[in-house]
């Protein structure tokens, strides 16, 4: 069956299941952590910043998109914890706006709002810097704007971002000297594969 529009439950349930799935992955991303500081919680960091902005969003009524999102970029703005939490609030805010008009979203919108996230995260950050969680999002959201103009099905869509994302996310090494001496992948982006999954 296909899915060509995520309506206002369906994105609700969407976040609530990422937010469980960043849970169980939280360790894992703590072990890749070194960049910008290698203390090991960029995981929990961004896990707490979503469990904030789900609890927001569980609270938020479903009949429409613009009451979800706005849900999701407070609670993660007021919940953000640490660099990578803030960096997650900013792409949040971003995504937001660009649903705000929206009562169905297409692959074509939710590629437009991951634009519009990755632009927010950067213009938030002082110094961006690249091999980052800012790189997978800003890649991930131009290759979403290609993919939405030949899959309008969000099963298939979804399957080819995360394809973008992980081949970003495998290129942050050569990037970042520091992620590749340590010989792991950017804990932040693969953070944000787990929240796209």
């Amino acid at each position: 069956m296909s899915i060509e529009f995520i309506d206002a439950v369906k994105l609700k349930e969407m976040i609530l299941s990422a937010t469980q799935f960043l849970d169980k992955h939280k360790q894992a991303i703590n072990a890749l952590n070194v960049f910008p500081v290698p203390d090991g919680d960029t995981g929990t960091n961004m896990h707490l910043t979503l469990m904030a902005a789900a609890k927001e969003v569980r609270a938020a009524s479903s009949d429409s998109i613009a009451s979800i999102v706005n849900a999701l970029s407070s609670g993660a703005l007021k919940g953000a914890r640490g660099n990578s939490g803030v960096i997650l609030s900013q792409l949040f805010r971003g995504f937001a706006k660009a649903l705000q008009q929206i009562e169905r979203i297409t692959t074509s919108d939710y590629a437009e709002a991951l634009r519009l996230g990755a632009e927010t995260a950067y213009k938030a950050v002082m110094k961006p810097v690249e091999g980052t969680i800012l790189t997978v999002a800003r890649v991930t959201a131009e290759e979403a704007r290609k993919i939405a103009k030949t899959h309008k099905d969000f099963e298939e869509f979804n399957k080819e971002i995360i394809k973008a994302a992980k081949a970003i996310l495998d290129k942050t090494p050569d990037m970042l000297p520091v992620l590749k001496q340590a010989g792991v992948l950017d804990a932040g982006g693969m953070g944000l594969l787990y929240i796209m999954i």
